[in-house]
């Protein structure tokens, strides 16, 4: 109403006395001040309202509330990009790019090291007297004073602000909650035809209206190799099973051999990485220069048709 009031008045005084009006001290009684607003304000105010098609009245009372300044530029800026609806737009555009990354502080990190990205938000996994924390940390790398030698190129060592170090890193595009992780199995788990992981579920209530998360494998095994048994038709799923052993849903994933890799992933880790009520899981596979960790997340998925996505992978040379 007032913003209206003000853009009439002003049109109205323009055209009649447009050669006598002092337009800067009209301008000068509508500054932002403690109990009032600026011009500017205002017209962005009735234009976030319009859009998102929130109440203008309860958007003006929320900016005089806060301290002027920063904080309300800060302000009618986040609602400006739809508040919360906003962040949670943001967040699943973050999500669908899939920049994740796995590393590991146990092992040196070799090769290309601008293929770490520290621009995102990285997490140490930590088990903190039998409870699975997820914790924010700052990671670095310095070459390795201990190089292994049995490859070309430097060698680094990844290195936390922790003094502790961590079962794993991840780094995700978006901030996470650093809570407990609930629930977590690890532990090898190999996945040859017909064996199967039982990933459990965050509560009771997920498992008896959600059902447990369980990964198992389909193929053929069709004699002994030299690393790891012939295998033929392999395929890894992921599934939700109902209390009655009835699948809810099952996800065909990712292909996790090929003319190169041959042997199949073992379940080394899961928890709740994304906060999202279903596991995540972290497996690890024999390759023939060392071992590759493969991250599979569940809110990484681009529709409901999918459980899991394969989001990432470190490669771990011998």
């Amino acid at each position: 109403m007032r913003l209206g009031l003000l853009v009439t008045g002003l049109a109205w005084t323009l055209g009649a006395w447009a050669q006598s009006v002092d337009t800067a001290a009209v301008r000068a009684d509508r500054a932002e001040r403690w109990d009032q607003l600026s011009d500017n304000q205002l017209i962005r105010l009735e234009w976030v309202a319009r859009t998102w098609s929130w109440p203008a009245d309860s958007l003006t009372g929320r900016m005089l509330r806060t301290p002027i300044g920063v904080k309300r530029d800060s302000l009618l800026v986040w609602l400006e990009e739809g508040g919360p609806a906003g962040e949670t737009r943001k967040r699943v555009e973050a999500i669908k790019q899939r920049r994740y990354q796995i590393a590991t502080e146990a092992f040196n990190y070799k090769g290309d090291l601008r293929g770490l990205d520290l621009s995102l938000y990285w997490y140490g996994i930590y088990d903190v007297e039998g409870m699975w924390k997820l914790r924010p940390v700052r990671v670095k790398a310095e070459l390795s004073e201990f190089p292994t030698g049995n490859a070309s190129g430097l060698e680094f060592d990844l290195k936390t602000n922790r003094e502790e170090g961590s079962h794993f890193l991840f780094g995700s595009p978006v901030r996470l909650d650093s809570a407990d992780l609930g629930p977590v199995r690890e532990g090898s788990a190999v996945l040859l035809p017909g064996s199967q992981a039982d990933l459990g579920a965050i509560t009771a209530r997920d498992r008896m209206y959600r059902g447990n998360v369980v990964v198992y494998a389909t193929g053929m095994v069709q004699g002994v190799g030299a690393d790891c048994p012939e295998l033929s038709g392999y395929a890894l799923i992921a599934g939700v099973r109902a209390a009655d052993n009835q699948w809810i849903r099952r996800d065909t994933l990712a292909n996790v051999l090929d003319s190169v890799v041959v042997c199949p992933p073992e379940v080394h880790w899961s928890g709740d990485l994304m906060g999202d009520g279903t596991p995540d899981a972290l497996m690890f596979q024999k390759t023939p220069s060392g071992i590759r960790l493969l991250l599979f997340l569940s809110d990484a998925v681009p529709n409901e048709d999918e459980l899991w996505a394969r989001v990432a992978e470190w490669n771990l040379g011998y």
